[in-house]
């Protein structure tokens, strides 16, 4: 695709992209479940619209009933020993029992009022379920947002990247590189992530444009998205604020450029402004996260020692993650290319992409849990889908003869690094 292709006909493309993605999803049948924590979204967003607790409480058990319901249903038609009696009947008898569980119960966890105040915390993501739930319902509003969200990122994605300089194609492709990794799965979920995601993504935006001179517009890009990522899971963004600081005052100490420290003073503040507002409204701290987490969400008396306890778990997780990368090495080959790539032609891309990765990682490492691991360090997907479309250009640009041994920089690569460099 040249470079010459109009602008509407990049977004025209890449709405192509994002609407058969959507289509894929409401027609193959994937699998798509309300998670306990959706429940408690799905709660929160009732109350949002004016329900009182009991009437928001038995909408979102409802839709988180006949969510698990059908998931029984799903399961028991891949089954060859499944009784007599069929599927239907098991969703049936699944869904009773959930309702006759959790009917009279404060919630489908724990009613504790510590683990309740994490996700009281957190009203980004509710609130912006409401006026979907509103209108379609609990189960079919969060999947609308789901295939927003989704649908949301990787348009973000395609963005960013042409606001690197990268080509039409380039952008595209980390486009779809987005939304065929576990990014796009997550996305679609009933849960924070995609909300979450896409702050993330508009940071990075953001960054690449006061990076390449368009400093008043990525500043509010960037201090908007970390505000709501705030107020959606405010430890994200004060650890993403604090890693995009230190990544862009290393690359300032090495290349001198007034606007990679530009850009980590403007982190700097968000930090600060984050680590304030924890601090004035005594939102929980990750000390509580800890004790939910080693007493199975407060039904066992707080440990002594959280924070030795995590390291403990932290090395046996991450011995386990390597063990894992060890025999298929997808996901640690990918990053380690991508961040190889983006280091050396991406620009500001670059010391972002870190950033992002270590911030991902950290969020595993403060809850290493095997059966979480995945949709927490989702994030790590980030500069993976970067570094396809980095690549992308590269292979493009390649000179397509093998007697040619002329070496060609792209200039569109090149570019945010000469922004970079040279100040006015």
């Amino acid at each position: 695709m040249p470079r010459s292709v109009p602008l509407g006909r990049t977004w025209l493309l890449a709405l192509v992209v994002s609407a058969v993605y959507v289509l894929a999803q409401l027609t193959a049948g994937t699998s798509w479940t309300l998670f306990p924590d959706s429940y408690r979204y799905a709660r929160a967003a009732e109350e949002y619209l004016g329900a009182d607790r009991n009437e928001a409480h038995r909408a979102a058990l409802s839709a988180f009933c006949t969510s698990r319901a059908e998931e029984v249903v799903r399961s028991e038609k891949l089954d060859p020993l499944s009784g007599e009696a069929g599927p239907g009947a098991a969703g049936a008898a699944s869904r009773a029992a959930c309702l006759a569980r959790w009917s009279y119960a404060p919630d489908i966890t724990t009613g504790d009022s510590r683990y309740q105040s994490i996700f009281s915390s957190r009203p980004g993501y509710p609130l912006l379920a409401a006026p979907f739930v509103g209108a379609l319902g609990v189960l079919d509003g969060m999947r609308a947002l789901g295939l927003l969200l989704a649908a949301g990122g990787s348009l973000a994605v395609c963005g960013l990247l042409r606001g690197a300089g990268l080509s039409p194609a380039a952008a595209v492709a980390g486009q779809i590189a987005f939304l065929a990794s576990p990014l796009g799965r997550w996305s679609l979920q009933a849960l924070s992530e995609g909300l979450v995601t896409v702050c993330v993504l508009g940071a990075v935006w953001g960054g690449v444009l006061m990076a390449r001179n368009r400093r008043a517009s990525g500043a509010a890009l960037f201090i908007g998205s970390l505000a709501v990522c705030t107020v959606t899971r405010y430890s994200t963004a004060l650890v993403l604020a604090a890693l995009i600081a230190v990544a862009m005052l290393a690359s300032w100490l090495l290349r001198r450029s007034r606007a990679d420290l530009s850009l980590a003073g403007v982190a700097t503040g968000c930090a600060a402004a984050v680590a304030l507002v924890m601090k004035l409204l005594g939102l929980p701290s990750s000390e509580i996260t800890l004790q939910d987490t080693f007493t199975h969400h407060f039904r066992a008396p707080e440990v002594p020692d959280p924070w030795t306890r995590l390291v403990d778990l932290d090395l046996q997780y991450w011995s386990h993650w390597i063990g894992e990368q060890a025999s298929m090495p997808f996901f640690l080959t990918a990053t380690v290319l991508s961040l190889w790539v983006l280091l050396r032609r991406g620009g500001v891309l670059g010391p972002l992409a870190c950033a992002v990765t270590l911030a991902g990682a950290f969020q595993v490492a403060a809850h290493p849990l095997v059966q979480e691991a995945d949709r927490l360090g989702v994030l790590m997907w980030i500069p993976v889908t970067l570094g396809i479309a980095l690549i992308t250009e590269a292979v493009r640009d390649f000179p397509s003869l093998p007697f040619d041994r002329t070496v060609r920089v792209p200039a569109s690569t090149v570019e945010p690094y000469r922004a970079n460099t040279t100040d006015p």
